[in-house]
């Protein structure tokens, strides 16, 4: 187990889904999305945390089959049309997943003589994969033709839902034009969504009786504004130790191309973590001055190969070997701080690109 590890409080997302469920109402129905190793946290591995939902919101069959394997009983759905090598996993494992290519469903429907559950996708302006809405009356057709098809939901996915408001009650509109015409074409479904983290906010009038909620979960907000409207508890720290300190002179060297050159006399710390482990290399972190926190106290960072981080410690008194490092936690350096220096990326694609290599260590 080496130094580096992030730590996941499962109480603090337990609270979450609390507050959530209590601002959207008991009657909506929420589809946590734990793809991509649960944003990186590794909760769909968690199966007494995610057990406590009807739904869970997966990208690939693969997540689909390590879920049930692990011992998750309620429903899965696969995000993305899955391809023909995986029907006989998605009969095996009993995953819902996106029905919105007909041609696909065919097949499938051929193949089985067991139901299938899908979930079909409107296109309303994300341009992904979808159904648009001038074809949804020769998708019908054709559906009702198809006896092994059940339909459990049908959805659609605001592209701009923390950007462009306009644009987003436009896709809104049209996916209640395409649920009237699922309805007069007698297509019979449980549930509706088109509301993700942010939308829950922007328009809580629109959640239908289902929402998918990836980011809130774990804490943090896909907007600062958010923040005053809900109180979340941040789930997540990383952080690692000291595992080698050095002096170095005036105009000694540290890091590939002799990036840093030192202008005085300085202590350089080193930690076990480097872009190897998630984060872009030093060169991306322009204008800003990253940093990490010793003693309460910031260290720079100086420079980041593979698997290490070089840090200037020579203004805080007393660093020793094996110091905690905080890389970010939810007081001293907040992750969409350190996303920001991070080339400007948003606080979940962060969270996301932590390497496997990185320990998870869930706290209760």
């Amino acid at each position: 187990m080496r130094d580096t590890k992030l730590y996941i409080n499962t109480q603090k997302i337990r609270a979450n889904i609390s507050i959530i469920q209590k601002y959207i109402g008991n009657n909506i129905q929420i589809m946590p999305i734990i793809k991509c190793n649960g944003y990186g946290t590794h909760l769909n591995k968690i199966i007494e945390v995610i057990d406590n939902f009807k739904y869970v919101g997966i990208a690939l069959v693969d997540e689909g089959i390590s879920l049930r394997k692990a011992g998750y009983r309620g429903n899965i759905f696969v995000l993305y049309p899955p391809s023909k090598e995986e029907f006989k996993d998605i009969q095996k494992f009993n995953l819902f997943f996106n029905g919105c290519d007909i041609e696909m469903l065919e097949f499938f429907d051929k193949k089985t003589t067991k139901k299938l559950t899908i979930h079909i996708e409107i296109d309303t302006g994300m341009g992904r994969t979808w159904i648009q809405i001038k074809n949804i009356y020769d998708y019908i057709k054709r559906l009702k033709k198809l006896k092994n098809i059940t339909v459990d939901g049908i959805y659609s996915h605001l592209s701009s839902s923390s950007s462009d408001i306009d644009f987003s009650k436009l896709q809104i509109k049209r996916f209640k034009k395409s649920l009237d015409i699922f309805k007069k074409e007698t297509i019979y479904y449980n549930y509706a969504h088109i509301c993700n983290s942010t939308a829950i906010f922007s328009f809580k009038d629109s959640v239908f009786n289902m929402v998918r909620i990836g980011l809130l979960i774990y804490g943090y907000y896909p907007n600062e504004k958010f923040k005053k409207v809900m109180n979340l508890y941040p789930s997540m720290i990383l952080k690692t130790n000291i595992n080698f300190i050095k002096k170095i002179d005036i105009n000694d060297t540290v890091g590939y191309n002799k990036n840093f050159i030192a202008q005085r006399e300085s202590t350089i710390a080193t930690i076990p973590f480097g872009f190897g482990d998630g984060f872009v290399s030093l060169e991306a972190w322009y204008p800003y001055n990253p940093y990490v926190i010793i003693k309460k106290a910031k260290a720079p960072i100086i420079w980041i190969c593979m698997d290490n981080m070089m840090l200037d410690v020579t203004d805080i008194p007393k660093v020793k070997i094996w110091d905690e490092v905080i890389i970010f936690d939810n007081k001293q350096l907040t992750v969409e701080e350190v996303a920001e220096w991070c080339n400007g990326i948003c606080n979940y694609e962060l969270i996301s690109s932590l390497s496997d290599r990185i320990p998870r260590v869930f706290i209760n």
